[in-house]
């Protein structure tokens, strides 16, 4: 069979629509365990087994991200990925300043994935606008939420420069920022939704939509991720 013959049978990258098919086992996994844990978290559940289930849907997310990034990107996301677990488990389980250490696990996913989102940035009248909409949001959540922290204002004022750090990377991603960028703003959503409750004042079902929110921002990070792999391969 001549050179010619084989590179018209066997295409160089898979279909997209293929590639894309691969992810739906992860996909369903992820949220099938996602809203299990909500349910039963939302009934009072409690005990270590809980801790356990929270971070399921997350070591779907990291199965997904080993198995379709490459290089240090996927390290990247790894890394970003477990220190997340970490601060899931930290924040579930009772213990003395458990919610410091949950903190602090958080800022140290939130910088890996600015790292992640950063070596791929560019500059553009967009991502301006991005920008302006990131650090209005975090200015206001920051007013209401850092003179109501008592002693945690410190950490926390260093939780959201992190967090606003990486929502701006990820608006200066090049290629597939969109899933990103959404993504970085739902994690802003969710991160607000725990400050606000703790700090100012109860949020109705604030469980359910902080693990909902939770959840969706890092699929669409991860998914975002996949998607500008996908993308630059095919180039």
């Amino acid at each position: 069979m001549s050179n010619s013959a084989m590179t018209t049978d066997i295409p160089a990258n898979p279909p997209r629509e293929a590639q894309a098919s691969s992810l739906r086992p992860a996909l369903i996994i992820f949220a099938l365990s996602g809203a299990l844990y909500m349910l039963l978290d939302a009934a009072n559940a409690e005990g270590l087994w809980m801790a356990a289930l929270k971070i399921v849907p997350i070591a779907t997310l990291l199965w997904l991200a080993a198995s379709s990034l490459v290089g240090t990107g996927r390290t990247l996301a790894l890394v970003a990925l477990g220190f997340s677990a970490t601060g899931d488990v930290l924040l579930a389980i009772d213990f003395p300043n458990h919610f410091i250490f949950g903190l602090g696990a958080f800022l140290l996913a939130q910088l890996t994935y600015a790292v992640t989102f950063g070596r791929r940035a560019h500059f553009s009248l967009c991502l301006a606008g991005r920008a302006f909409a990131i650090l209005v949001a975090a200015g206001m959540l920051a007013a209401q939420v850092v003179p109501a922290a008592g002693d945690l204002a410190l950490p926390v004022s260093f939780y959201i420069v992190a967090i606003v750090t990486m929502a701006l990377c990820a608006a200066a991603y090049r290629g597939g920022s969109s899933l990103l960028f959404g993504g970085a703003l739902t994690f802003m959503a969710s991160d607000a939704l725990i400050a606000i409750n703790r700090f100012v004042e109860p949020v109705a079902l604030a469980g359910t939509w902080i693990m909902l929110t939770y959840y969706l921002a890092q699929a669409l990070l991860v998914c975002g991720l996949i998607r500008a792999e996908l993308a630059a391969r095919a180039a």
